[in-house]
């Protein structure tokens, strides 16, 4: 009965990857005709994919505010805005209508907005550079200007734009222009200290010209400080959000323990993040200035994004100028600055599936969120956390088969090396003491059998047979490698007298090695393979490559010979330079196969060989540079570092060519449609 539910598992699994196949191949189902945006979701090869509505324009809510800066919405779904042009803070009811307004007189220039769970209402006004709290009847309770605190620092400036408060009341504000990150202040507007700083960025640029110029020359540049982060959002745990504009769009959101350590990995983002905000089940939407509207899980693994930019068609779901974003249930609400209006989104029955999905495996119920994934898969078969669900759900299952299928689909290295140790684990209890009793049985038939053929001679038509074939090049030549890696000074002593080797054996080398390394690419264990699935693969570019290095090093160490007194030929530099290649295609297909048996517990066995192997075919080439041109050792090493140099500079040098006949082909085709054109 397991093995036909396991079986009912894998068929589900290629079924569903089939699927995914045929909707890439058409670029999976449009979006419906009413959206005016398409929808787009993490598949294979961390790319992203077309795949159905998940959320659906369902209104667009005119208010009266002017230019409203942002957006509040509470656990039970009360919307709050900063009416920045009007000065105020306004409370909506369930229709959207306003129901109160806050700090009317007060505030002038509200651009950030936080409600406790009291009521009490927070705002970060931007004209008076001071946060304004006011009770939930609107009655105003404190206002804290700069804070004056000498650890605050004598000359900051205290710039507030955003603001949120977690359980202990304590505020963290977003300052203008804060390089030293969030401002963190207690509930009588102290400073406590800072929080959450991004650290700056540095460039080629800026790391070359630190290296060459004078302290007064770095003094006129223009200083390379962190960027200031421009909004935030804090979740019922009081782990802290922030998202910062012009900056990598991979670190773009950032999530802090109280310890204040970011624990979210690099993401796919936006460099013009506007506003984040988290629900009550950890999922957040963001929004941009581009109009495009962002959803995540709670470990900053992207659901959806869509472009709802508005191009001058003025549809219906469309962004002009966002600057606020909150969902409630399964309706995402955005604020639009430049119309004045809420526009919300509803979730399709694909999302609602999705979230119900998220919500139980997030929570840790693998098992109860593996039909929904299912569920998920019949949608859109590339939905790459469907399979990550449904991989867990199987480990935790104890059915580690399907879970090794679908880790491998879901390229989840880490949980692919964990089932198949459990797998391995079981092979080696049933079968180990067999196969320990069949190794010693061969090595004993072995040492018998090397005692009867010395007395009886058995394998000397074999010697004599082999002795014969030797009389012919190639064979020669290749019984030749096996003397080579155990002696190769002397190897490469026959191969410059001539005596032994072969240009024609040279290229077979070169073209075995090239075979290894394309092998390499296909064959290696998943766990150690840097690409998920074959067609990542670019054979060609790998092949070029190869053949472009085997190239460079022979012309390159030819020439830097000749002119630093080398004796060796051109066919010697060739010959020898194969036969330096000779560890890694003998020993790397040995590696091949011991990671397809490795987990990666076992990682540093393979990290290790392959080192070695690399380190041992350096030395090879370091010894033919030696013998072949008769050099010391110092010579030795001057000869491999000028080659290596010139390699750079021939490769610089066909680039540049590469670039310039590209221009003159542009130049001349453009010549020839112009006279094309003008003798019309």
């Amino acid at each position: 009965m397991k093995l036909m539910r396991t079986r009912k598992r894998r068929g589900f699994l290629i079924g569903a990857i089939i699927g995914s196949a045929l909707g890439l191949a058409l670029l999976t189902p449009p979006a419906r005709a009413d959206t005016p945006y398409v929808t787009w979701t993490p598949g294979p090869g961390d790319k992203l994919y077309m795949t159905q509505d998940a959320y659906t324009p369902a209104d667009e809510i005119g208010l009266p505010v002017a230019g409203p800066e942002d957006l509040f919405m509470t656990p039970d779904g009360v919307i709050y805005l900063a009416d920045t042009g009007n000065g105020r803070v306004v409370r909506l009811d369930a229709t959207l209508a306003v129901a109160a307004e806050y700090g009317k007189g007060v505030l002038t220039k509200p651009t950030g907005v936080f409600v406790d769970d009291e009521g009490t209402v927070y705002v970060a006004d931007a004209g008076l550079n001071r946060i304004v709290v006011f009770a939930a009847d609107g009655a105003l309770r404190h206002q804290f200007d700069r804070p004056s605190e000498p650890l605050f620092g004598k000359n900051r400036t205290f710039l507030p734009r955003k603001v949120a408060v977690d359980r202990r009341k304590n505020l963290y504000v977003i300052s203008e222009g804060s390089v030293q990150g969030v401002i963190q202040l207690n509930p009588d507007g102290r400073f406590i200290g800072n929080f959450a700083a991004n650290t700056a960025q540095m460039s080629l640029r800026m790391i070359l010209q630190r290296m060459f110029l004078s302290e007064e020359q770095l003094a006129q540049l223009v200083r390379n400080e962190a960027a200031s982060p421009s909004n935030l959002a804090i979740d019922r745990q009081s782990m802290l959000y922030t998202i910062t504009a012009s900056t990598f769009a991979d670190q773009s959101i950032r999530k802090f323990t109280v310890a204040g350590r970011n624990i979210f990995p690099t993401i796919y983002g936006s460099t013009s993040f506007r506003d984040i905000h988290v629900d009550t089940e950890g999922l957040l939407v963001v929004v941009d200035g581009e109009g495009r509207v962002f959803e995540y899980d709670q470990n900053g693994t992207l659901l959806f994004m869509f472009n709802a930019h508005d191009n001058g068609d003025q549809r219906r779901g469309t962004l002009i100028n966002p600057t606020g974003i909150a969902r409630y249930g399964d309706t995402i609400y955005v604020l639009d600055k430049e119309k004045n209006a809420l526009i919300l989104y509803q979730a399709t029955a694909f999302a609602e599936t999705v979230h119900r999905a998220m919500r139980l495996y997030l929570a840790g119920f693998y098992r109860e969120a593996q039909p929904y994934f299912e569920q998920v898969l019949n949608y859109n078969g590339s939905f790459i956390m469907a399979y990550q669900g449904l991989a867990d759900a199987y480990f935790k299952a104890g059915d580690y088969p399907a879970a090794l299928a679908a880790y491998r689909y879901a390229e989840n290295r880490n949980g692919y090396s964990e089932a198949f140790w459990e797998l391995r684990n079981a092979v080696l209890q049933q079968y180990l003491g067999p196969f320990i009793v069949a190794v010693t049985l061969a090595a004993l038939g072995q040492s018998v059998f090397r005692r009867f053929e010395r007395r009886h001679g058995w394998l000397t038509p074999l010697r004599d047979g082999m002795r014969r074939l030797r009389r012919y090049r190639l064979i020669d030549d290749a019984i030749f490698l096996l003397r080579f890696v155990r002696h190769p000074v002397d190897s490469f002593y026959y191969i410059k007298a001539s005596q032994r080797g072969s240009l024609r054996f040279a290229l077979l080398i070169y073209l075995w090695v090239i075979a290894v390394h394309i092998s390499s690419l296909y064959l290696i264990g998943f766990p150690f393979n840097p690409y998920a699935y074959p067609g990542q693969i670019r054979v060609e570019n790998e092949i070029a490559l190869l053949v472009a290095l085997f190239g460079l090093w022979n012309a390159a160490n030819y020439l830097v010979s000749t002119i630093s007194d080398g004796e060796g030929r051109v066919r010697d530099v060739v010959i020898g330079s194969a036969y330096s290649l000779v560890p890694y295609a003998l020993f790397m297909p040995v590696v091949i196969a011991a990671s397809n048996v490795l987990t990666l517990n076992e990682a540093f066995l393979v990290s290790f060989s392959q080192q070695v192997i690399l380190a041992w075919t350096g030395l090879m080439l370091f010894i033919m540079v030696r013998e072949i041109h008769n050099y010391t050792i110092s010579e030795t090493t001057s000869n491999v570092l000028k080659t290596l140099f010139t390699m750079a500079m021939l490769a610089l040098t066909a680039y540049i060519l590469s670039l310039l006949f590209g221009q003159l082909f542009d130049f001349v085709s453009a010549v020839w449609q112009e006279i094309g054109l003008r003798g019309l």
